[in-house]
Parts: C-alpha cells; sequence; structure tokens
C-alpha cells in the first residue's frame, strides 16, 4: 500500500501535462498517482499514456468536480491524500515536507498539513503569494481546529486554499460509518466550496500543520472554474461563508461577542458582490436591519 496517493481530478487538458509531471517529479516516492478523467475528449488520456509507467488512469463514469474528487478519494489505496488540480503545480518537495509535517505532529492531533502558496498565470509566471497565517523560518505552525473555524466564520476566507495546496487522512474522509463527509451533496450540486467545505469538517475533528515553505502553485487563468464570469455556482462560493458562520456560532466556536463583527464582515462581501449578483440584495437589507 502506498504512502501517499497524488489524486489528480482531470478536466481540462491546457495545463495538464505540467500538473501531471510536477506530480510523477516529486521527492517523495512512496506514492500512487491517481488520473481520474472528466474530459469530453481524449486529450487527457493520451497525456496520460505517454507516462503510463506512473499514473493510474481512469474514466469518472460520473462527470463533474464534486464527484470527480470523491470518486478519487474512494479508490484511493494510499494512508494519505494529497489532491492536484489539472491547471496547478507542485513544489518537488511538496508531498514529502506535507507528509512529514502531518506524521511528525499526529501526537498532537493535527488533521491537515498544508503550506503558503504561489499564484501563477498562463505563462507560469508568478504573480503573488498568500500566506494568511504569516508561516515563515525553519519551523512548523500549529492552528488549533477551533481557531480556523472562528476566523474563518469572522472573516470569511478560505484560510487553506485550495485542494493543492493540502493534504490529510484517507480515513478522516469518512465518518464513523463509512460515509463520505467532506461535502454533502444536495442532489447533483454542492451549494458552497468544496475545499473549504472540507476543511471546516476535518477542522471540528483536530488541529492543522503549517510548513512555511511555499510548496504549490495555483493558477489563475481565464478558464478556471473559479472565474465567476464562467462559473454559474459561483454565487454559492460566496453564500458559503455564511453558512460556516453560522455552523461556527450553533456549535461554539465563534462566541455572541463575535456575531456583530462576523455579520459586518460578510456585509462587506455580499456587498462587494453585489454588482455581479444582485440577488444578494435582500440577504444585504436584512443583515443591516439585523445590525442597527
Amino acid at each position: 500500500m502506498p504512502r501517499v496517493s497524488i489524486c489528480i481530478p482531470a478536466y481540462k487538458a491546457d495545463y495538464f501535462e505540467l500538473c501531471l509531471r510536477s506530480a510523477i517529479a516529486q521527492s517523495f516516492t512512496d506514492v500512487e498517482i491517481l488520473v481520474s478523467d472528466d474530459c469530453q475528449t481524449d486529450e487527457i488520456q493520451a497525456i496520460c499514456q505517454k507516462y503510463d509507467r506512473f499514473v493510474q488512469y481512469s474514466r469518472n463514469p460520473n462527470p463533474g468536480p464534486e464527484s470527480n474528487v470523491r470518486r478519487l478519494v474512494e479508490i484511493a489505496n494510499g494512508e494519505y491524500i494529497k489532491f492536484l488540480f489539472d491547471d496547478d503545480v507542485l513544489h518537488p518537495f511538496c508531498v514529502q515536507f506535507l507528509w512529514e509535517a502531518l506524521d511528525s505532529t499526529k501526537h498532537g492531533n493535527t488533521r491537515v498539513s498544508f503550506s503558503p502558496r504561489y499564484l501563477i498565470d498562463e505563462q507560469n509566471h508568478s504573480t503573488g503569494l498568500i500566506n494568511h497565517f504569516s508561516a515563515s523560518g525553519d519551523s512548523l505552525k500549529i492552528v488549533s481546529g477551533r481557531d480556523f473555524l472562528r476566523l474563518t466564520a469572522l472573516n470569511h476566507l478560505n484560510l487553506v486554499g485550495e485542494y493543492t495546496t493540502a493534504m490529510f487522512r484517507r480515513e478522516d474522509a469518512f465518518d464513523d460509518e463509512g460515509r463520505f463527509r467532506l461535502y454533502k451533496m444536495e442532489g447533483d450540486l454542492f451549494p458552497g466550496l468544496i475545499d473549504l467545505s472540507a476543511w471546516v469538517e476535518l477542522a471540528q475533528l483536530g488541529d492543522f500543520v503549517i510548513h512555511p515553505t511555499p510548496l504549490s502553485y495555483f493558477r489563475r487563468h481565464a478558464n478556471a472554474t473559479s472565474n465567476p464570469q464562467i462559473n454559474s455556482k459561483f454565487i454559492y462560493a460566496i453564500t458559503y461563508y455564511e453558512d460556516v458562520l453560522n455552523l461556527s456560532f450553533e456549535r461554539g466556536y465563534l462566541s455572541a461577542n463575535d456575531l456583530p463583527t462576523a455579520y459586518r464582515n460578510l456585509l462587506n462581501v455580499y456587498r462587494n458582490w453585489r454588482g455581479s449578483y444582485p440577488q444578494l440584495d435582500a440577504r444585504i437589507a436584512q443583515i443591516e436591519n439585523a445590525l442597527r
């Protein structure tokens, strides 16, 4: 059984070969590389055939980003899951450093390891660095699950980031009855952020450990699913933060004293998006009235 499953839910071929090569080039070799293909053409399959000595390729029988992520966790054989999305890139030491961080702190009940990440554009040029917890130096940084939930509910940010930036244990993706727990579908839709939902669920199990080295490269480009211009479901990425706020308050991670600040910050988020999503206006008015 491999120690780590590198799971690639593939849909777009544009940057896929570079993505796949970054998985193959990892310093940590006790891995399996799984590609689950949602592409409408045979482009992903053709690329995988060039590297078939390293890759386990299969088609996703039920296409869709949510089903593809879930399928990969279900078919993975590794103790740990390391996602890599098809337009992102891993640092050569990404798997090694995240595995070492998680394994060396497991006595403290850590459930997720992640790192700062670079932003890159279509030409692979760096356009910024995201490091919400200001991790630096040579030391690992621990963030309690409770603190993560409170800070997320207060600030309405995905403080870990996308699946590509993190690692977690496969067993933690399922509850005690074997049901997938990272996000819960409503029909064919998850009305939220599947990566943030995973961090919210795992934060209720334990703590997070941050490696200070930026270990992944998150690509921003016109065809990305994170682009609201092409993603009709993007409004759920906005309103999901209110769901996290409510959950955190109901379960005691956010105090009553925190609520006014949390809702004022949520108002700022909704106001920022009201031009694109006028349906937010009614909820903005409700929150404004409640805060008076």
